[in-house]
């Protein structure tokens, strides 16, 4: 389990990508987790990139000051994430769900995945998101189940599969479990992915 080598790095990045920036990076989740912490000046902003992100999104947080302007804060711009050093990390957000809860954010890369990988345990943990994490999976299966609207409906994919995408539709233990493992891999050899070249050390 862990011991790293290039190939299940390779795997754990698609599994990485699947159920934990796929997941925690849906509004509709991160809503879910501000419903279960206690409430924060910090609201959740997703913001559109250009090539340095792949054209994708990008995880801000946003709130207004005691005059009425708009404090922006961003992973890159706080120097905690940089491509040009460690060209895999596209943790951004993460790194929001770190701040957003007044968790630290390590100046050494590793321990800052660590403190990320417990932040996840102990979102995992609270029975309000347990409840409506659920209700979200639910909703997606019924919507794939009855086959209408996909194209406007906001549905998860498996990205550990090759061509064509199947569709997320497991029930939320195995959802769970699926989290858990991938949690396990990031903490044992899965952050290597997100330092330097992304290989292992």
């Amino acid at each position: 389990m862990n011991k790293c080598d290039n190939i299940k790095l390779g795997l754990f990045s698609k599994e990485h990508y699947t159920y934990i920036n796929q997941i925690f990076g849906d509004l509709t989740v991160r809503e879910i987790i501000k419903e279960t912490y206690a409430p924060r000046d910090w609201e959740f902003v997703i913001e559109d990139t250009d090539e340095a992100f792949n054209n994708s999104n990008h995880h801000v947080l946003q709130k207004k000051g005691k005059n009425g302007e708009i404090i922006k804060w961003c992973s890159v711009d706080e120097g905690y994430q940089n491509l040009d050093i460690n060209k895999n990390d596209t943790l951004c957000q993460s790194y929001t769900l770190l701040k957003y809860l007044n968790k630290p954010i390590d100046t050494n890369m590793k321990k800052r995945q660590m403190e990320m990988v417990k932040m996840y345990r102990n979102i995992l943990k609270q029975e309000h998101f347990k409840k409506e994490f659920k209700n979200v999976i639910d909703i997606m299966r019924n919507t794939i189940k009855k086959n209408k609207n996909l194209n406007k409906a906001v549905l998860w994919k498996d990205f550990t599969y090759d061509e064509p995408e199947p569709y997320l539709i497991k029930d939320v233990d195995t959802m769970y479990a699926e989290i858990h493992n991938v949690l396990d891999k990031w903490e044992s050899y899965g952050y290597m992915y997100f330092i330097k070249d992304g290989k292992c050390k």
